[in-house]
């Protein structure tokens, strides 16, 4: 399923948290306990097995698109930055893990060989999702996964209600600069 919008209508969402990472082995580990906590914090507890490992296959897709930054990296590396974005949208009876990277191209069931040790993720992720798919956004896209949640989940509270928006890259020239010690916003 590809297309233009999430898979869902802002006004339908309930919670919504998001994290963005250096596109970096570690960010898969990071990604899990991020969405761990939130899972928590939303008490939708009951979908976190296949929540983080929907979630590890999307996010190691997405830093393989993005392309790795380097352990120790130089300060030209740093020029390239690459940023994935995780996102964790709350409906009433699901869960939408969204994964943001810099490819356009939308992503592909492959058959994998026997003995290939990759390429089964999305079979996985197609398995355990009651639906998936992805849409296009400026500089990229969002690859989602819709779990299922029962009992429905908790709704916030109209002070803490927060909207769903598609991801946005960050300004990244202005993360350079930060990160060379150019500018002191942070």
């Amino acid at each position: 399923m590809t297309g233009r919008e999430p898979p869902y209508r802002p006004q339908s969402v309930h919670f919504v948290d998001q994290l963005s990472l250096t596109a970096a082995r570690s960010s898969v580990s990071a990604s899990r306990h991020f969405l761990r906590l939130a899972l928590a914090k939303w008490q939708a507890a009951a979908v976190e097995d296949d929540v983080l490992l929907i979630a590890s296959e999307l996010v190691t897709n997405a830093v393989t698109v993005t392309g790795e930054l380097a352990e120790s990296p130089t300060w030209a590396e740093l020029e390239g930055l690459g940023l994935v974005h995780v996102r964790l949208v709350g409906l009433r009876d699901s869960v939408v893990v969204e994964v943001w990277d810099v490819s356009d191209e939308p992503p592909v069931l492959e058959h994998a060989d026997d003995d290939a040790e990759g390429g089964r993720g999305l079979f996985l992720v197609q398995r355990l999702a009651s639906r998936w798919g992805s849409y296009r956004t400026a500089g990229g896209k969002v690859v989602w996964a819709e779990l299922a949640a029962r009992p429905p989940l908790p709704r916030r509270q109209a002070s803490e209600r927060s909207v769903a928006r598609p991801v946005v890259r960050p300004d990244v020239a202005f993360l350079r600069r930060v990160l060379l010690g150019l500018d002191s916003a942070l």
